[in-house]
């Protein structure tokens, strides 16, 4: 018929016909960046407000990894996610934390409001064990938040793209603390916090984080008996 052509490349059995690119944005399985980053998924309570405020979901994001990139452990760190981790045990989810340079001080625990009996420790021999341990926990979907700490290996960046996406899967709450000289190298985390100790305080530097402003400080209180000043594990 004058006007139209017919394609001339034919379709084997059981192929889709084209369809109109806005059709094709509605389906389910497919995911758009921009759309995210238009309407961002609101984040999980870091029990401050004033850190609250500076981030873009006004709380840690979900199913993404955190970086808290520390110079020295045991500075009353974990007075930062205190109140999230209260939160979840309250709520029956399991907290992980996966090769932790202190044995967690319980009493404080405790007095923050955790259920220790939704805690699990694990302490993997070695790199690859940390990170295989860390990715099936973050994907498995049993697990509301994960706590690892880096050990002398850096993790490739591979390896830190399949922690991001272990999370994604498994809708769980990844903190990664890393060394504070990893600063200056790329991540693929969807937030990084510097932490260091101001007096009895800890003072955040907030490095990097998507959809959202970085480069703003903040100062928390911290929890004095979490501040360790023996020996570490490793």
């Amino acid at each position: 018929m004058p006007g139209q052509q017919a394609s001339s490349e034919p379709r084997s059995p059981g192929q889709e016909p084209p369809q109109p690119l806005q059709q094709l944005l509605t389906r389910p399985d497919i995911w758009q960046l921009a759309s995210t980053q238009r309407h961002p998924r609101s984040g999980i309570s870091t029990g401050y407000r004033g850190l609250d405020a500076l981030l873009a979901g006004h709380g840690w994001p979900r199913a993404a990894s955190t970086e808290l990139l520390v110079d020295k452990a045991g500075i009353g760190e974990m007075s930062l996610l205190l109140p999230t981790l209260a939160e979840l045990t309250r709520q029956g989810r399991m907290v992980i934390l996966v090769n932790p340079p202190h044995i967690p001080y319980a009493p404080a625990l405790v007095q923050a409001g955790v259920q220790l009996e939704k805690l699990l420790i694990l302490h993997p021999r070695g790199q690859r064990d940390q990170l295989w341990a860390a990715e099936q926990s973050l994907q498995s979907g049993a697990c509301g938040a994960l706590i690892q700490w880096q050990n002398r290996e850096t993790p490739a960046d591979k390896d830190l793209r399949r922690l991001q996406v272990a999370a994604r899967d498994g809708d769980c709450l990844h903190f990664h603390f890393r060394p504070g000289s990893c600063a200056q190298t790329p991540s693929p985390a969807a937030l990084r916090l510097q932490l260091k100790s101001d007096g009895e305080q800890l003072a955040l530097h907030l490095f990097k984080q998507l959809s959202g402003r970085s480069g703003q400080r903040v100062h928390l209180a911290r929890n004095p008996d979490l501040v360790r000043r023996d020996q570490p594990l490793h």
